[in-house]
């Protein structure tokens, strides 16, 4: 998005290092088999494990991403997880300046001179232009097209509550509070 001054990737990977791993939906399952020409039983067995249900990427012995690349970042960049291609325009920094900050704090690829309003303004835009955003509840009608379509799509049960949205967010958002470039 060229009109994102809030985030630039930096390619340092501290987003794709954790405990817990990739959390990953049906639909970045096989956009992932797409994209490395698997069959799902061959992703699975390669490069996922199953929790509580749950299937996640699998992490190197480092802590990091099985497709994290030192230097390059993402190995499966084009087809990577909607969850990773929201970082870090997750519903908690979007919606709360405290979290936005000690996100800041954790990515160098937040501006930190731009206002957390612009943050969650920029972010939104993205995760929508990416069709990445979901909602929670039944369509605004405000908020339908046209059509009465909503603007994002509904979640599946997969769907990582980072990305999941509700009118009450969009209203957080758009507060003055939070406004101020976090202080180095």
């Amino acid at each position: 998005m060229s009109e994102n001054s809030a985030f630039t990737c930096r390619l340092c990977g501290h987003c794709c290092q954790g405990e817990g791993g990739i959390v990953l939906a049906e639909a970045d399952i096989v956009r992932l088999c797409d994209h490395l020409r698997l069959s799902r039983e061959e992703l699975l067995a390669r490069a996922v494990t199953t929790v509580c249900g749950k299937h996640r990427i699998k992490s190197r012995p480092d802590g990091y991403c099985l497709f994290f690349q030192e230097g390059t970042g993402c190995g499966v960049h084009p087809a990577r997880p909607d969850i990773c291609r929201a970082w870090p325009f997750f519903r908690g920094n979007l919606i709360d300046a405290i979290s936005w900050e000690m996100a800041q704090d954790f990515c160098p690829g937040i501006a930190p001179d731009v206002p957390h309003a612009e943050f969650a303004r920029q972010g939104l835009a993205y995760l929508r232009e990416q069709g990445i955003c979901r909602c929670s509840g039944p369509c605004d009608p405000a908020a339908a097209g046209s059509e009465g379509k909503c603007a994002d799509k509904r979640r599946e049960a997969d769907t990582p509550e980072a990305l999941v949205m509700n009118d009450t967010d969009a209203d957080a958002m758009a507060k003055p509070a939070g406004t101020a470039p976090h202080a180095a």
